[in-house]
């Protein structure tokens, strides 16, 4: 744990015990752009499988992938994670700030995640971490919970985390980052993922790290992590991260 493993998930995966990781996240290829690393799809039902094996019962998987014209993938990848097990239970959408791409069409400004449970009885959702910085309208501003119409009280003064994420900007690339690797997450997504799902000292997988993202955030917030990389310059890249933090 605490590494970064520099390989394939089906060299890696299996030598992981079963039920061994608290909370998943992956970022496979969307197959969508020109770098070497997006040309094939990663995900079917043997990653599935792996991962589901290793996941402890109250454990969460979060996908991201895309959606659009040139590529699919997440429609295929939750028919793959749904017909081999997995609980379903929602879709996220990244709404970002800048759009991508010139075609002829509306632009392209979303991101998907996929969130499976292995367990839906017994996984662990953190209450005190769905709560957005944003205060209750209703209230007015004043620290007392009004009720609403029906008589019934909320259980915060601010808003409830929605699965349209609207108020996550992704970063400003400048060359050389663009250059290091092309699809990084931000970091406000991923740690609202790990503290919505684990305790402190619990295990978080990322078998695609690539820049390494999902590592960083986990040593941030006292986790234990398990990162995975093919592509050996994003390896090198990671290690630099986390030891810059």
């Amino acid at each position: 744990m605490n590494k970064i493993i520099c390989g394939t998930w089906q060299e890696e995966l299996p030598k992981i015990p079963n039920e061994f990781v608290d909370l998943i996240i992956i970022d496979p290829p969307y197959v969508l752009t020109k770098e070497k690393w997006d040309k094939e799809d990663q995900v079917n039902e043997i990653l599935s499988r792996e991962l589901l094996r290793i996941l402890k019962p109250t454990g969460s998987l979060y996908c991201w992938g895309g959606i659009g014209e040139k590529s699919q993938t997440i429609i295929n990848w939750f028919l793959i994670f749904k017909n081999t097990g997995w609980y379903f239970k929602d879709w996220i959408t990244w709404k970002k700030q800048r759009g991508m791409g010139n075609r002829r069409g509306w632009l392209y400004t979303r991101e998907e995640i996929l969130w499976f449970v292995k367990d839906n009885k017994h996984f662990f959702w953190n209450t005190e971490n769905q709560y957005s910085t944003e205060r209750r309208k209703r209230d007015g501003g004043k620290d007392i919970i009004r009720p609403s119409q029906s008589g019934k009280f909320a259980k915060s003064l601010y808003k409830r985390i929605t699965n349209v994420w609207d108020d996550i900007h992704e970063r400003t690339f400048n060359i050389k980052e663009k250059v290091n690797h092309f699809t990084p997450k931000p970091e406000k997504a991923i740690e609202s993922i790990i503290l919505a799902h684990t305790k402190e000292d619990d295990i978080v997988l990322d078998c695609f790290l690539g820049s390494g993202t999902t590592a960083v955030v986990a040593k941030k917030l006292k986790r234990n992590f398990i990162g995975i990389e093919m592509n050996k310059e994003y390896c090198d890249l990671a290690v630099e991260k986390l030891i810059n933090q």
